[in-house]
């Protein structure tokens, strides 16, 4: 049998800080492959078997973590979304929406 290629174990570590980082940005995985020189299919690899999750719903997955916080602290929802990195409004309602299974406005009036 052959040897496994080692893999990197900081890794995935470096991918969520590089989401971290670059959270209100657009972030695609071919951008993050090159900004890491590595495979696309490396980072989807890594994503699946470390947190069983795709990129796309990992880097999701973050944003809506983000927006929880942004919208407890009194940040505008409508400034939310995009300081997160949603592209509008709507996208980010629907995503937050699935995620949580209520609005943003919702959020913030049960915890008020």
């Amino acid at each position: 049998t052959k040897p496994l290629k080692a893999e990197k174990p900081e890794l995935l570590d470096q991918l969520l800080a590089y989401i971290e980082t670059h959270m209100s940005h657009k972030i695609t995985l071919a951008d993050t492959a090159r900004h890491f020189f590595i495979s696309e299919s490396t980072i989807s690899q890594t994503f699946r078997k470390k947190m069983d999750v795709s990129f796309h719903r990992c880097l999701t997955q973050r944003r809506l973590i983000s927006a929880k916080s942004l919208i407890l602290e009194g940040i505008p929802l409508e400034e939310v979304g995009a300081r997160v990195g949603f592209t509008d409004y709507s996208s980010f309602y629907r995503a937050f929406k699935g995620e949580y299974g209520m609005s943003p406005k919702d959020l913030r009036s049960k915890n008020k």
